[in-house]
């Protein structure tokens, strides 16, 4: 999908790729099919322990929750999907990945939300994943969750969340301003920066699906994608990992720039041709990346 001399070359600057075929021993290879946004959501999977409601505005304001055996309190990964912000995707795409961090410790909620054909767009996209992480401190009054052990996880449009959340400005569309702190963020195969994308999104997605999205082009309403923009609204995560996979490469200027904020980010970087498989355990490319998944989720 990508040309290899451009790939080593970027392998090369960030310094911190791990290549998807030398995987950790300790996570077998077991599953070679390829997987899709419809058949990644048969991977074997738990049912969550809850489906809770966190909103009444939408049907789509729910969240799957995940609750480890023991007694807790669990770290928490907080899990969004994708799916071109256009829902092409939902939570079923993130079952695998939610059960096998529940299965080694780590509670999970997997917020669903407005998208563009569900009433998305600007602001109620943005305030669905602002109501969604809000409502994990409702969850902690019932649920034995860590909230001081925060993780934000994003597939693919779900990076956009993920950046955006940990930061410190959270614009005019969140419901909930006392937002929970996270400690932690993780970025599997999606867009660190959203103004970059436009243009590249049709080619992606099928469609032009930023704009709409973000109520305006970059041009516009400047202020927005200053927002989603990690280099201006900086995170206030300590730890970063980024996975890079199918989408374009992350920008070497965008991770640079994050390191020098002083947030320790790590790249790893698995097949170039798949998007979904990073979500299944048992493929090579979830063996490339499980064992920082679990390392950054866990770390106390």
């Amino acid at each position: 999908m990508k040309h290899a001399a451009a790939a080593l070359a970027l392998c090369a600057a960030l310094a911190a790729c791990v290549p998807a075929s030398t995987p950790p021993a300790t996570f077998a290879v077991t599953d070679t099919r390829d997987y899709d946004p419809m058949s990644v959501n048969s991977a074997p999977s738990d049912p969550p322990t809850a489906r809770i409601a966190y909103g009444s505005a939408s049907a789509r304001q729910y969240g799957e929750l995940r609750i480890p055996k023991g007694k807790g309190p669990f770290p928490l990964a907080v899990l969004y999907h994708g799916g071109c912000w256009a829902g092409m995707g939902g939570t079923s795409n993130l079952a695998a990945l939610a059960s096998f961090l529940t299965q080694n410790g780590i509670a999970t909620w997997t917020p669903s939300y407005r998208e563009l054909g569900s009433d998305g767009g600007w602001p109620n996209t943005f305030a669905d994943w602002a109501q969604g992480l809000a409502y994990v401190k409702t969850l902690a009054k019932s649920y034995p969750l860590d909230l001081s052990r925060l993780t934000l996880m994003g597939h693919s449009a779900g990076t956009t969340p993920a950046v955006w959340l940990g930061s410190g400005n959270h614009g005019d569309a969140v419901i909930d301003r006392d937002l929970p702190k996270a400690r932690a963020a993780v970025m599997i195969d999606g867009p660190l920066r959203t103004a970059p994308f436009v243009g590249v999104d049709a080619m992606i997605c099928g469609r032009p699906v930023i704009a709409p999205l973000m109520g305006g082009r970059p041009d516009e309403v400047p202020a927005r994608y200053a927002m989603l923009d990690p280099l201006v609204n900086k995170p206030l995560v300590k730890r970063m990992l980024v996975v890079d996979g199918a989408l374009p490469d992350p920008e070497p200027e965008v991770i640079a720039g994050l390191r020098a904020q002083g947030i320790a980010v790590e790249v790893i970087r698995v097949s170039q041709e798949q998007h979904f498989n990073m979500l299944v355990p048992g493929t090579q490319d979830f063996a490339a990346i499980g064992p920082a998944l679990l390392d950054i989720a866990k770390e106390r």
